[in-house]
């Protein structure tokens, strides 16, 4: 027989099952009341697991095989952790294993997925770059940002249409900003923008009645939830990476050899606790971005998050083809993008549609997908919330208006009636709802441009802490921007 099953007597009285093969055995070193412990648990060791290195990365599969439970993927070492897997995190990951031929990374996020907040709800539009003040960061990755995602999604075979975008003035008063957003988009390098009149809106778009337009012919759409799966996969087969999902990270700390321990595991459970080490960190928290930063050693009392609700309808089958690219309003003021517009969507999840929206409504949880969505720690970190609180009395009307409209279809549908005067209630339906961070600044400014905290907790950590519209957009050239502040801080071609 291959495999004997015997008794081992102790003096104990202990009676322990013994199972020997031909291929190994097992020697007994029993102490009185202490269990037997056997040399591994089913599945530890042996070969690399082909389906869990397809699916997960070979990196992870690699790990996986480990037979010693303190060199498996609960206690891993890595050169630089990016802990966020919206599309900003991914994109750092991205350029950094480009740029580091022998970086070894891992990118952490706390959904079961990557690209579940911010990135997987919202427009899909790709910015041409028209909002954003000359010379600022947003104004230079946005641009960018736009060509490098044009390419990036025909290299990988992505759906990507560049189906342009009018802004429309509805008067006179109105068309003061598509003269302001026309020079403003030129000095930042916006091709092909030209002001066009009623009749050649008409010509361009029948159902469409404004005074004038800006026309943005670059304004693009794509699925950013698809790019990032597609950047997911991209950093996975490098076979130098590895992305957890279900990991929240709760606590960062340095070790004595001058190290960052990350502590984590599933949100809402209790265990397990998961270790990861790395060098070096950077925090891409998004709707988190300011508690997250402030885990990893940053300013807690700076660039708080206030989250904004956008609610979108989309037209129905039969009228979906009312309008052909992007409509938008001009902006409204107040430095937060609000004003509901029609956009054609190329979403594999959600399917082509012509969604009307969002909104921009105050929620009351920092994942507040639905009005009534409550969370008490959420609204008190709004109420001691200085900046947004002049942000409100400056922009009352504005405010409270937005809310008004989460709450009222008509009132909501109303904002796109100005300038699709036959929009009418029966033809749409509810689509999704998005969630959008965003900082206020002293004065009760919406901050202006991105921000990344540099240089925390010794040098080791850097912190993306305000990255609200146009990060979708930009978000390649965000990588690059954030890899260009981790060289600089961190010296990493030397390492």
């Amino acid at each position: 027989m291959s495999i004997l099953n015997k008794t081992f007597h102790l003096k104990s009285k202990l009676f322990i099952p013994l199972v020997t093969t031909r291929a190994f055995t097992t020697s007994l070193h029993v102490k009185k009341n202490e269990p037997y412990l056997w040399d591994h648990l089913p599945g530890e060791g042996g070969n690399t697991n082909e389906g869990l290195k397809h699916l997960l990365g070979p990196l992870r599969a690699e790990k996986f095989a480990q037979p010693h439970p303190y060199q498996t993927v609960g206690h891993d070492q890595f050169d630089v952790a990016v802990v966020g897997g919206g599309i900003i995190g991914l994109a750092t990951a991205r350029e950094l294993l480009k740029r580091y031929p022998t970086m070894k990374l891992v990118l952490l996020e706390k959904e079961p997925e990557v690209a579940a907040q911010q990135t997987g709800h919202n427009s899909g539009v790709i910015h041409a770059g028209l909002y954003y003040e000359p010379g600022s960061q947003m104004a230079k990755t946005c641009v960018r940002g736009a060509d490098l995602m044009y390419e990036y999604c025909e290299e990988h075979s992505l759906p990507v249409e560049r189906c342009g975008k009018l802004v429309v003035a509805c008067n006179e008063k109105e068309h003061e900003q598509i003269e302001k957003l026309y020079h403003q988009g030129t000095a930042n390098g916006v091709k092909g923008l030209e002001i066009i009149y009623s009749d050649e809106i008409t010509k361009m778009e029948p159902n469409v009645k404004a005074y004038s337009a800006l026309h943005s012919p670059n304004t693009g759409i794509v699925n950013y939830w698809l790019v990032s799966q597609c950047i997911a996969d991209e950093i996975r087969k490098t076979g130098r990476a590895d992305i957890k999902t279900s990991f929240e990270a709760k606590k960062f700390e340095k070790t004595q050899d001058g190290r960052i321990k990350i502590t984590g595991g599933e949100k809402l459970m209790d265990g397990p606790h998961i270790d990861i080490t790395a060098k070096k960190v950077i925090t891409c928290g998004g709707l988190f971005s300011d508690r997250l930063s402030g885990l990893a050693g940053g300013d807690p009392n700076k660039h708080k998050v206030v989250t904004f609700r956008g609610t979108y309808y989309q037209l129905k089958p039969e009228y979906r083809t009312m309008v052909k690219r992007n409509i938008y309003p001009v902006p409204s003021g107040g430095g937060i993008a609000v004003g509901v517009h029609f956009t054609p969507t190329i979403d594999p999840r959600r399917g082509h549609q012509m969604i009307v929206g969002p909104g921009a409504c105050i929620t009351f949880s920092r994942e507040g997908y639905r009005f009534f969505d409550f969370k008490l720690k959420d609204i008190l970190g709004n109420v001691m919330n200085s900046a947004f609180w002049t942000f409100v009395f400056k922009n009352f009307g504005l405010s409270l208006g937005e809310v008004y409209r989460d709450l009222n279809k008509n009132a909501f549908l109303k904002s796109g009636q100005k300038y699709v005067p036959g929009l009418r209630a029966d033809m749409v339906e509810p689509s999704f709802a998005g969630v959008m961070a965003q900082v206020f600044e002293s004065g009760g400014i919406a901050a202006g441009d991105f921000i990344v905290e540099r240089k925390v907790l010794d040098g080791l950590v850097l912190n993306v802490r305000n990255a609200p519209s146009p990060a979708c957009t930009a978000s390649l050239a965000i990588g690059e921007m954030i890899a260009d502040c981790a060289e600089q801080d961190w010296d990493l071609s030397k390492q």
